[in-house]
Parts: C-alpha cells; structure tokens; sequence
C-alpha cells in the first residue's frame, strides 16, 4: 500500500501542476469553482442536505455540490473532488456522516483528495507570501490575521488552522490550540459589533488574484476610502478605519480606492443558490 507521505507528496504535485496550467500565480488564490469549469468539468449547486459533494466521472465529467454548506467547506469540497478527477478516481459521492473525517483520512483516494485539495487552495508560498505582503508572523499569528487569510483564500477558519499546522508545519500545535478556540462567529461578532446570522468577508488592499465571491446577505469590510460601482453592494457604514457593506443584489460590482492601484471585483450570487455554478451571478431581471 501506497504511504501517506507519498500520496500527499503526488499530490501536491497534481495541486502545483494544475495551478501552472490554469496559469494561477502562487502569489494569488485560486477560484475554484471557476478552476473546475475552466478543465472541462460542469459545477452544479443542489439543495443536498446529507451530501458534501458528488463527482461523476466520464466524457462529461460533473461536480455536484450542496448549497447549503458554508462556502469555505464548499470551496474545498470542490477542490476535492477536482483532486478526484485528476486522480482519476472515477465516480465519487462524498456524503456527511459522523465518521466521514475517519474515513477521510484512512481511505487512499479521499485522503489524496483532501491533499489535492489543500495544496491547491492553500500552497505554502501562497501563504508565505501572504504573511509577509501583511506582516504576519507565525509565531504571533492572531485570530484576526488568519480571518483575513482564510476570508482571501476562500477557505475555511478551521480548515487554515489545521493545514497551517499540519499539512505546512508553519505553527505548532500550542499556537494551534490557541487559534481554535475561537469560532468565526464570535470574530464577526467582534469585528461588527453585533450577531450575524451570515458571512463577513475581511477584505484589504493585498486582496489581488481572484473576485470576492458571496451571497446576497454577506458583509464586506473594505479599507477605508473604498468606493463602490454596482446596485449589488450598500455601504452600511464609514468608520475610521473601514467601510463596511451588505449584498443586496445578485450580480457583479466593484470596488476600489481612489487614486491608488487597488480594485476588486465582487461577484453576487442568491443564498443558498441552485443551478449551473456559471449562471450563480446573473442579475434578478424583471419580465
């Protein structure tokens, strides 16, 4: 039987080589879903409440995601089952049970998925060079810092905690420990000064490489002096520090910085949306 070492090793070589043939730089994240349709493979979002994800091989190759998972734990499971393609693993359903992380890791074929998918998401000169264009260290990484990390590479808290320390090496598993005491809802908590029942992007001006994906009901806290182009977005507040804004609309805005070389695209879709992945952003139209 093939080692650990060595499909993780295999892996992340398939996860370098596909970002070279997308043309991904590793100083920018991935958009992942969009990496999918661009090798050839269709995205559907479905309204599955016992499933992860589903990939079903063939001439037509699909990836079928639920919609109701958070979009970090979408964003990987996506990632994953691309890792299933190139593995050519065929046909794959990866459904929510209570031993499914178990299974994850003593099953070859979905622990060189979750691989797959950690290093194409999460390449470890993607992070470095994250930490330093934001001063972040690992020795003193906060539960801010890897907020805004995860919130840019559209991952998981969790997940980038876990893969910081054991998938790079890059913290140990005090520092670990200490990062995982805290739930993201208690940062957004902190971050807005009140509950929020949805996501809170933490967006600043190293934002470079991919649009900011999210749903109609999201927050974005943008650097201070961001303007907006787009009906999609409403500036709930300008503080001092950070302009925050809600989605309203499905659709494609921007936002950007006067006077300076910073913009990004925000891409707008339904919550909980259902359909082909490439329609996700379609503005509402009135007949």
């Amino acid at each position: 039987m093939t080692s650990k070492k060595a499909i993780a090793t295999d892996a992340l070589a398939k996860a370098l080589r596909l970002r070279k043939r997308l043309k991904i730089s590793l100083d920018e994240p991935a958009s992942v879903i969009d990496s999918a349709e661009r090798i050839g493979i269709e995205v559907r979002l479905v309204d599955l409440p016992s499933a992860e994800g589903i990939y079903v091989a063939g001439n037509n190759p699909t990836i079928i995601l639920s919609s109701l998972r958070p979009p970090g734990r979408r964003n990987f499971t996506c990632a994953h089952e691309i890792g299933h393609h190139e593995f050519c693993h065929g046909d794959q359903f990866d459904e929510l049970t209570t031993d499914r992380r178990t299974r994850r890791r003593n099953d070859p074929k979905e622990y060189a998925a979750d691989c797959f998918a950690a290093y194409f998401l999460m390449p470890k000169t993607t992070i470095e060079i994250a930490m330093k264009r934001r001063a972040i260290s690992c020795l003193s990484i906060d539960f801010m810092d890897v907020y805004r990390l995860a919130s840019w590479l559209g991952v998981g808290y969790r997940t980038l905690i876990n893969h910081l320390q054991f998938g790079l090496g890059l913290i140990g598993s005090e520092r670990s420990a200490q990062l995982l005491g805290r739930e993201p809802r208690q940062l957004r908590q902190q971050l807005l000064g009140r509950k929020v029942a949805t996501n809170l992007y933490f967006v600043d001006t190293n934002w470079r490489g991919r649009a900011i994906d999210c749903e109609i009901g999201d927050y974005l806290l943008l650097p201070r002096g961001t303007e907006m182009e787009g009906s999609q977005l409403s500036k709930t507040n300008d503080g001092a520090d950070k302009v925050l804004a809600e989605t309203k609309t499905p659709g494609i805005a921007r936002v950007s910085i006067p006077n300076t070389d910073w913009s990004a695209f925000v891409r707008v879709s339904r919550r909980n949306y259902v359909g082909r992945s490439c329609f996700r952003f379609e503005e509402e139209t009135s007949e």
